[in-house]
């Protein structure tokens, strides 16, 4: 069975280079915009179990601080 988010063939997305730029920058922008930590007292578990795709045995929980000085930098 093989992932395909976005079809294939005749049918695929129109729109899968767009996706593909938008989550790039979006995550781009995200790591730059704050500062990430764990919560207090937290451990990263780097354990995988297996799906349809890979996934992370217990849930990524991060707290964002942010970075920049200017509030209006965050607003759309």
């Amino acid at each position: 069975m093989e992932y395909m988010p976005f079809g294939s063939g005749r049918r695929i997305c129109a729109g899968i280079a767009m996706a593909d730029r938008m989550t790039a920058y979006s995550l781009a922008m995200l790591l730059h915009a704050f500062d990430w930590e764990l919560p207090a007292g937290a451990r990263l578990d780097l354990a995988e179990r297996f799906a349809i795709v890979m996934k992370k045995a217990t849930p990524l929980v991060a707290v964002p601080t942010p970075r920049l000085s200017k509030p209006e930098l965050y607003s759309t």
